[in-house]
């Protein structure tokens, strides 16, 4: 019977070694800083203690005297090594020791395969990227959460794309309301299902003399500084959002925030209210800002007007009074009659 096992694995610290140690320190770092879902730095340090690794397994193949025992995890060095005197102990996993299988004593069975998923070569970019999550949705709503397939994972859909397929899918198209679960790339759930196929929505605006508040914000601060002249203000604050935790985290902080704040801004749903939002492309941040909406929607119909605002350098002129406006385009409005 053989086993998964972590050994320690000794190495003399030498000019090279050291070079590689350094750069995995700071690798280390500036991954644990990375925004949720962001793969670049991750990918970065992971390949450079593939590096050491390879380095420890070599070692170890000519002198199998250099194992000793595994080094503790939770207090080494970027999570991989820890410096002995002259020596580095380095972290190595080994797939096939010898021992004896642990088997839980829960005896839960591994869960299902997922669904396959037909590939198709007629469709490329965005439209590939929009065909599939139509798809997503569209097993999800079917059975909620059946399997990995059932879910909705917006991670890497673009902006746009997210938002008006959710919007299409928020309506109720003579369907009955569902709620599906939203789960990241990193495998993080979020805590509150997205709400589709609930809403009556109406594509227009009403007249801006029935309104009592008209904003246009950011979705997120800093994201186009050179906006923030002709902008009310942000929605979210870029410190609070962008922050290194599981995707999901984040999507339930701009949740609960923008629940918070829709009732402050339309106090507890008496006033009418447009807000303009223009949106960046971190996705936990729009499907976050946008299960709010659809809920607050839900209890106080005609009482809010979004417009999200997209990026789009054709989109052929002014969008708004101000001139920075004519690089972003408006979407479908999210709104419901009263």
């Amino acid at each position: 019977m053989s086993i998964e096992a972590t050994v320690g694995v000794r190495l003399a610290a030498d000019t090279e070694l050291g070079t590689l140690l350094a750069d995995i320190e700071a690798a280390h770092r500036r991954a644990v800083k990375s925004a949720p879902g962001e793969r670049v730095e991750i990918v970065g340090y992971e390949t450079l203690c593939a590096a050491l690794e390879a380095k420890a397994a070599a070692r170890l193949l000519l002198d199998r005297s250099a194992r000793t025992p595994a080094p503790d995890l939770a207090t080494s060095t970027a999570g991989l090594f820890v410096r002995r005197g002259a020596e580095v102990i380095v972290a190595l996993r080994l797939p096939l020791e010898p021992g004896e299988v642990r088997r839980s004593v829960a005896g839960v069975a591994a869960p299902a395969p997922a669904s396959p998923v037909e590939m198709r070569d007629d469709i490329h970019g965005r439209r590939l990227v929009e065909a599939r999550f139509r798809e997503q949705l569209e097993a999800a709503i079917a059975e909620p959460g059946r399997d990995r397939s059932s879910v909705m994972s917006p991670s890497g859909v673009h902006n746009r794309v997210l938002t008006e397929v959710l919007w299409q899918f928020a309506g109720r198209q003579e369907q009955q309301p569902v709620r599906v679960p939203v789960v990241y790339r990193d495998g993080s759930r979020a805590e509150a299902d997205f709400p589709l196929r609930c809403l009556t929505l109406v594509d227009e605006l009403r007249d801006s003399a029935q309104l009592d508040l008209e904003l246009r914000l950011t979705l997120l601060s800093i994201r186009h500084t050179e906006m923030d002249p002709v902008v009310d203000g942000a929605w979210l604050r870029n410190s609070e959002v962008s922050r290194p935790r599981p995707a999901a985290q984040t999507d339930d902080f701009v949740y609960r925030t923008s629940v918070s704040q829709l009732d402050v801004l339309t106090q507890q749903g008496t006033l009418n209210v447009r807000l303009y939002i223009f949106q960046t492309g971190l996705e936990t941040a729009v499907v976050g800002f946008f299960r709010a909406v659809v809920e607050f929607l839900g209890r106080h119909p005609g009482r809010l007007e979004v417009v999200p605002m997209f990026y789009a350098a054709d989109a052929g002129g002014s969008v708004g009074v101000e001139e920075e406006f004519a690089s972003f385009a408006s979407g479908q409005v999210w709104a419901t009659k009263r």
